[in-house]
């Protein structure tokens, strides 16, 4: 390679690492500038709400931490969390498919009905809405026929900004 190659390779080194938005300080260790935060959601079973217009469940939350600015200029992500404190503890990314089935009477006749429940969230300025929907809009019932609500969800929002 000729010299002009490798000034070239190194100029382009030095103006990618302008970009990143850390900076090497004195002691050698990056300073990003970038800032992150967590946020963990817990909708409890009683907290959902049916929304019979769009025939969902949903759970909002008032999070002022969403300014207009991270909303805009941020990223954001939303994950359901399963066996919270405990070893086995894991993250899933929204949305999620969950392939689900039920037992139900029809004229006296049990049958087994397969549908799918998909969980997923709209963010918006200074909140996030956290849905649960199932396909075909089949909702499981008690016996009075009061649907049965999903089950309590923890879910882990990340913001960066």
């Amino acid at each position: 390679m000729s010299m002009k190659k490798y000034l070239f390779i190194g100029l382009m080194a030095l103006l990618a690492m302008s970009f990143t938005g850390c900076v090497i300080n004195d002691s050698k260790t990056p300073d990003c500038k970038f800032h992150s935060k967590s946020i963990y959601l817990t909708v409890y079973q009683q907290e959902w709400i049916y929304d019979t217009q769009n025939r969902q469940f949903y759970a909002h939350f008032d999070l002022p931490d969403i300014s207009e600015a991270i909303y805009n200029y941020g990223n954001y992500s939303l994950h359901r969390e399963y066996n919270t404190n405990t070893s086995d503890v894991y993250q899933v990314a929204l949305p999620q498919n969950i392939f689900c089935s039920e037992e139900v009477e029809n004229a006296g006749v049990k049958e087994t009905v397969y549908y799918t429940q998909q969980v997923d969230y709209r963010v918006g300025v200074k909140y996030v809405e956290i849905q649960v929907t199932n396909s075909d809009f089949f909702y499981p019932a008690d016996t009075q026929g009061n649907l049965i609500k999903p089950e309590t969800m923890i879910f882990h929002l990340q913001l960066m900004y």
